[in-house]
């Protein structure tokens, strides 16, 4: 996506909904974006780390202090790191966004909260326990 030249990058963002001709972010799209990514990534972290919070804890502060102190390139290197690791292939809306400064700036927003919101999510849920299935059985 990088080698790309500006204006089909551009084009791309605009074909996509996420750049309005006035050269505006469409915000809500960006949403979209945002939250059809996150919940998949943060659920395949949640079961890699054993349903640790304090992990996904340190992961949510990690991006969070990236973003506060403007090292966007970096947390969207983590970003892909982590879907490497989760056998996730990057979501190639995302290589798109990071080309473009404000989006790729309200979209890492916007995955900041939606990140927060899943890991409350799956704090919130009950941990199955496995032994006591096998024994009711």
């Amino acid at each position: 996506m990088d080698q790309m030249n500006p204006s089909a990058n551009q084009s791309q963002l605009r074909d996509k909904g996420i750049l309005l001709e006035s050269g505006e972010i469409y915000r809500d799209k960006i949403n979209l974006i945002s939250g059809a990514v996150t919940a998949p990534l943060v659920e395949m972290l949640w079961t890699f780390s054993g349903n640790d919070k304090c992990t996904m804890d340190r992961i949510s502060a990690l991006f969070t202090h990236l973003y506060e102190k403007g090292h966007e390139a970096e947390m969207m290197a983590v970003l892909r790191i982590l879907f490497d690791v989760s056998g996730l292939q990057f979501p190639e809306d995302i290589e798109l966004l990071g080309v473009h400064p404000a989006a790729r700036q309200y979209f890492l927003f916007s995955f900041l909260l939606d990140m927060k919101d899943c890991i409350m999510d799956f704090s919130d849920e009950p941990v199955e326990n496995k032994e006591n299935d096998y024994e009711q059985n």
